[in-house]
């Protein structure tokens, strides 16, 4: 069994505890990312397991520039990151799917000057909704 820690890291950005961690694997290849929910910094790693040991392939880190989830009625979704600042299309589409159109979730944005995320719309606190709850 995994222990909790191992399932998130410290944020290099905005010092958040919880950097959410994803990991995929497919044939002798696996990658590891952490993605901050609250600012949008990412890390990655990238590598290749022929020998049952990884060796480093690829490593990156991108600055956040906000984060979002969105859940549609009745469905489910991850979380995303901004790794430029966002268009303000961008950013007025998501505020109408979270305030006007019914989606659960929130969106940040990085302010610069302060050095530190701003919730834009929503709550990061909205649970799930899906079909199984409405039974």
């Amino acid at each position: 069994m995994q222990n909790i820690s191992e399932m998130h890291e410290k944020c290099r950005q905005c010092s958040f505890d919880y950097a959410r961690i994803d990991t995929e694997r497919w044939n002798n290849n696996s990658i590891r990312r952490a993605m901050c929910p609250v600012c949008g910094w990412t890390m990655f790693e990238e590598h290749n397991w022929d020998d049952s040991s990884p060796r480093l392939l690829k490593k990156g880190e991108s600055r956040g520039y906000g984060a979002y989830r969105l859940v549609p009625p009745g469905g489910y979704s991850g979380y995303n990151a901004f790794h430029a600042e966002p268009a303000e299309e961008v950013v007025s589409h998501l505020k109408e799917l979270l305030n006007v159109k019914g989606w659960k979730g929130y969106l940040t944005l990085w302010e610069e000057q302060a050095r530190r995320p701003r919730l834009i719309a929503g709550s990061p606190l909205q649970r799930y909704e899906s079909a199984l709850e409405e039974s």
